[in-house]
């Protein structure tokens, strides 16, 4: 038996020193419990409060998200858009039956099991993710990923998935699977600019959604977990890879065959259907921008889904293009090759890498790096083709020893004459941005609606639409002016006016000078008809022509046709000194084709809501500003410029022109308007 030496006390302290510890432990627990679940009970609190309230939840129902404004052409052809989101929005019964399966395969197929969290799929994901050892599968489920996109940051952190469970749970009790579906078709993201299924299809196949085939529908489905990371444009062969993987979730599932998956997976995806957003007309469409962001505003142009239907035609702005860059290239040319003055690349031509954006077209005219220099040719690479330019071909370039003008990493601009996409070589012809800039305008004069409009060379380089805010001279093309109020005064195109030379006092900075204008070739032919005076543009007889009329009948013809730029009261007006714009020009002579009658030009047929509803449309008014019979003798006039006169190269386009010519000191300024 133990002594009391040894320490034993029935019933003593050693039992009541364990009572003691077991009942310190507990209070310690339950003191660490209280405080925890105050804590936790704090944290949901506070990320109850960082919920969106009830009211945003319930209006789910009319949730329109942020739709495309789209602009229309003449011909109601879409042409240009505006959105920060690229989004079409559909009803659910437009998704095809393969689209809906290939999500609920690979994003939740338990989708009309659980309500709004699926704790079996998260153990699934897991599962699946830590035997593939990457990232294979999430555990979010659609409701989940549909409450983060509408309602939460991307941010990766427990709060933010709290709050992601907690808002998915609540949105399932208010709504149901397919409205909830239908809500996650239109609003996530599928890569390139796409929201929503609808503008992803556009955007990869070409195609409305309800087209998609079932190899389309599985490439689609495996885009939401990383877009750009599983796009088919940026790395085809993972995009496949994808999409074999959601094909084999879909055979799982039992929405397909193993054949129909096999047939699938071996359908190639056509790159050349893959549609990039990009406007076209920049500067008509900048314009238009202007203008609606002024008077709709900021939200509803880039929210709001508008439809506006414009007064542009799609083949009149093309040739109106072509036409215009075209001729300035070859103005350009004339004064020989300029070596670019980039940055020079490294040795083999490799500063711009492949880019799967880059698709060969003749006459496109693209960016390339010089790979080697031969004897009679350059070999150039342009993206991931390659291609070559004999020298023989560069007599436009002045260049004496063209082999020495060129270095291997050298950037070049060239025009793509012919291509092979399957040996990826390119004919090509060596190109320069021109110096020069130019503007091109063309409005039916019927209605005032501008058809074409090319503000300057590349609307990259500079934005400055020179076919509406830039004021220049005229020239010689103000001169019809000069000679309407003349006809409309009872003068005739066989009045006879003596082209002599002529001299007028004037003050300049106070000092008393002489003014002598003088003809272009500093030649005199004495007395010569008003009709070869305008066809031949004559100087001198339009200044004593503008003499004889007076200038404020002048200035007053201008005005009444359009003109709004001020207009200095001189002699020298007749010539064109006072700077206007093309749009002015143009609208005014298109009162000589309209037998008079003025139209305002105008560039937006109609606007409507994204509802149809229509916010504004335009109904053109013409008004008579000049006698119909002055109209038609200037017309017939200035039809002789183009057949005898100044103007005579534009008979190359073989139909009747009543046109004039305009050109300022050392052709500083150029015009044709007609």
């Amino acid at each position: 038996m133990p002594s009391i030496e040894n320490g034993y006390r029935p019933g003593g302290r050693g039992e009541g020193g364990r009572k003691r510890t077991y009942s310190l432990i507990f209070w310690s627990f339950l003191l660490i419990a209280t405080i925890s679940v105050g804590i936790a009970g704090g944290i949901f609190a506070a990320l109850l409060k960082d919920l969106p309230p009830p009211e945003a939840l319930e209006s789910l129902e009319e949730y329109q998200p942020s739709l495309i404004t789209y602009l229309y052409s003449d011909q109601d052809e879409p042409f240009a858009s505006f959105f920060e989101q690229r989004r079409i929005v559909v009803p659910l019964s437009k998704i095809p039956k393969d689209l809906k399966n290939a999500i609920l395969a690979v994003e939740d197929q338990r989708f009309y099991k659980h309500k709004g969290v699926d704790p079996r799929g998260i153990l699934r994901a897991i599962y699946t993710n830590l035997r593939a050892g990457r990232l294979v599968e999430g555990g979010s489920t659609i409701t989940q990923q549909l409450a983060k996109v509408l309602f939460l940051t991307p941010e990766k952190s427990l709060s933010r998935k709290v709050k992601e469970i907690l808002l998915a749970i609540e949105i399932e009790k208010k709504y149901g699977k397919e409205k909830i579906l239908e809500l996650y078709f239109n609003q996530i993201y599928f890569g390139h600019g796409a929201y929503g299924a609808e503008a992803a299809a556009q955007t990869y196949f070409g195609k409305s959604v309800d087209q998609l085939n079932l190899a389309e529908s599985a490439m689609l489905a495996g885009l939401p977990r990383a877009p750009l990371y599983y796009s088919p444009i940026i790395d085809k062969e993972r995009a496949k890879r994808r999409r074999a993987h959601v094909l084999g979730r879909m055979v799982e599932e039992g929405f397909i065959s193993k054949a129909e998956a096999q047939m699938a997976k071996a359908v190639p995806f056509d790159e050349t259907a893959f549609v990039r957003t990009r406007n076209q007309a920049p500067y008509f469409v900048e314009y238009i921008r202007q203008y609606l962001e002024d008077k709709y505003g900021t939200y509803a142009l880039y929210h709001g889904g508008l439809k506006v239907y414009t007064t542009l035609n799609l083949k009149m702005q093309k040739a109106a293009e072509e036409a215009l860059l075209g001729g300035l290239r070859e103005i350009d040319k004339a004064r020989g090759y300029r070596a670019r003055k980039t940055q020079k690349v490294n040795s083999l031509g490799l500063e711009r890498p492949y880019s799967p954006f880059f698709r060969p077209q003749v006459g496109r005219i693209v960016e390339g790096t010089v790979l080697r220099v031969k004897d009679e040719s350059l070999e150039v690479k342009v993206s991931a083709y390659r291609g070559e330019i004999f020298f023989g071909k560069l007599g436009w370039t002045r260049l004496t020893k063209p082999a020495q003008a060129f270095q291997v990493g050298d950037p070049l601009k060239v025009q793509i004459l012919s291509f092979d996409d399957k040996k990826k070589t390119l004919e090509l012809a060596l190109e320069q941005d021109p110096e020069i800039e130019g503007a091109f305008l063309a409005l039916d004069p019927r209605d005032g609606g501008i058809k074409a409009m090319v503000g300057g060379y590349n609307f990259g380089r500079s934005k400055f639409n020179r076919a509406i805010q830039a004021k220049r001279q005229p020239g010689s093309a103000f001169k019809p002016f000069v000679y309407l109020t003349a006809f409309d005064k009872g003068l005739t195109p066989s009045t006879i006016i003596e082209d002599s030379p002529v001299s007028y006092p004037v003050l300049i900075e106070g000092k008393k000078t002489e003014w002598s204008p003088e003809n272009y070739d500093r030649k005199y032919g004495g007395p010569t008809t008003l009709r070869r005076g305008l066809e031949n543009s004559i100087n001198v007889m339009a200044v004593k022509l503008i003499e004889k009329v007076g200038v404020n009948p002048v200035i007053k013809t201008a005005q009444q046709m359009g003109i709004q730029s001020e207009l200095r009261p001189e002699y020298a007006l007749a010539l064109g000194v006072s700077e206007v714009s093309p749009l002015e020009l143009v609208s005014a002579y298109g009162v000589l084709a309209n037998r008079g009658i003025r139209f305002e030009p105008y560039t937006i047929r109609k606007v409507t809501d994204n509802k149809g509803e229509v916010l504004e449309e335009q109904f053109p008014e013409g008004h008579q500003v000049i006698r119909e019979e002055a109209a038609f003798v200037l017309t017939h006039v200035l039809k002789g410029v183009v057949e005898r006169g100044t103007g005579w190269k534009a008979r190359v386009l073989g139909r009747p022109v009543a046109a004039k010519t305009g050109t300022t000191q050392d052709a500083t300024n150029v015009w044709f308007v007609g």
